[in-house]
């Protein structure tokens, strides 16, 4: 009887495990089968699940959540409507950006101006606000730190539209294009200056590199012909903080991030090295306990408050403009 009673266990053990076996897909790239990772995926109800692993591996993934939407900035997003399907295929969207052009040596600030789209949720215990947003932004990028001009490498807003959804615990919803809550992270990831490629990429047209932190990988850097990527995860070491200089206020409160990922792609690029005039867009997922100062906190200031915001920016034009001295 006591041998039965294994046998049934380790049966639906066995099945239990198919099961989350065949809901925990693979994201890879359609041509040469290289997972993708840091993809962002979203469930029916467009709620983040998760983002993939360094290997393309996702979270597990329940019936209730499909179809599911992945999106990886520079593929198309794909809906996956197949809860037995253990891999996704994403294509690549080759994008060309116009030519940027240097008329003259006179010292010049470079002009970029972009495309925002990004999901921000801000939870409770007991409340809920979902925000999706879209907006125009730019920067101004100063050629060395001599210039008495400074700029910003941060997106400044030149048009938004945002939505909102407020939800509690009661089932109360509501929706509006209004809020005084600013929770998104998407204002504070801005342009990275000139950066070095690691050696293996250096002279070659095809290969990657993955450098590790003091716990993990911290960065995967993947180059094919002319197009670099540099998949990031901020948390695996101090050093990786050089990609997200804006918050560096952030880390010295010691705010609690539960998980920070960006990724870059950058076209063109010639030589060792990548540089905003490259830049073709950038994506990240935060996730933290709290953001900053002291929030609303929806008038419960016992409860702590989750932040996360996944966004694409997408460059759409870069141009330079001479400095008058």
């Amino acid at each position: 009887m006591f041998r039965y009673v294994l046998t049934i266990i380790a049966l639906v053990f066995s099945a239990l495990l198919t099961e989350g076996l065949a809901r925990d897909v693979v994201v890879v790239d359609s041509v040469n089968r290289s997972p993708l990772p840091g993809a962002s995926i979203f469930d029916r109800q467009g709620n983040s699940i998760g983002i993939s692993n360094s290997k393309g591996r996702t979270p597990y993934i329940a019936d209730e959540s499909y179809p599911i939407t992945v999106r990886y900035l520079g593929f198309k997003e794909r809906i996956v409507t197949a809860t037995n399907d253990d891999t996704v295929a994403l294509q690549e969207i080759v994008s060309e950006l116009p030519e940027v052009v240097i008329e003259s040596r006179s010292h010049k600030v470079m002009h970029i101006l972009a495309y925002v789209r990004e999901y921000s949720t801000l939870t409770t215990y007991t409340d809920t606000v979902f925000l999706f947003r879209e907006k125009m932004v730019d920067y101004m990028l100063t050629p060395d730190k001599k210039s008495k001009f400074k700029g910003w490498s941060s997106p400044r807003i030149l048009a938004c539209k945002s939505y909102y959804r407020f939800s509690n615990a009661d089932g109360l919803d509501s929706v509006s294009d209004a809020s005084n809550h600013h929770f998104s992270w998407s204002d504070w990831i801005g342009v990275v200056p000139v950066a070095e490629m690691p050696p293996a990429l250096r002279g070659v047209e095809y290969a990657t590199d993955t450098l590790r932190g003091k716990y993990s990988p911290t960065e995967i850097w993947i180059r094919n012909s002319d197009r670099v990527t540099v998949n990031v995860n901020v948390l695996a070491d101090t050093t990786s903080r050089k990609w997200v200089p804006n918050l560096s206020g952030f880390f010295r409160r010691n705010l609690d991030f539960e998980n920070f990922r960006v990724r870059f792609n950058y076209g063109d690029v010639v030589g060792d090295t990548i540089s905003p005039m490259d830049l073709a867009g950038y994506s990240f997922n935060i996730e933290s306990r709290g953001r900053g100062h002291e929030m609303f906190r929806f008038n419960r200031v016992d409860e702590p408050c989750f932040v996360s915001t996944y966004a694409e920016v997408y460059i759409l034009d870069k141009e330079y403009i001479t400095m008058i001295r």
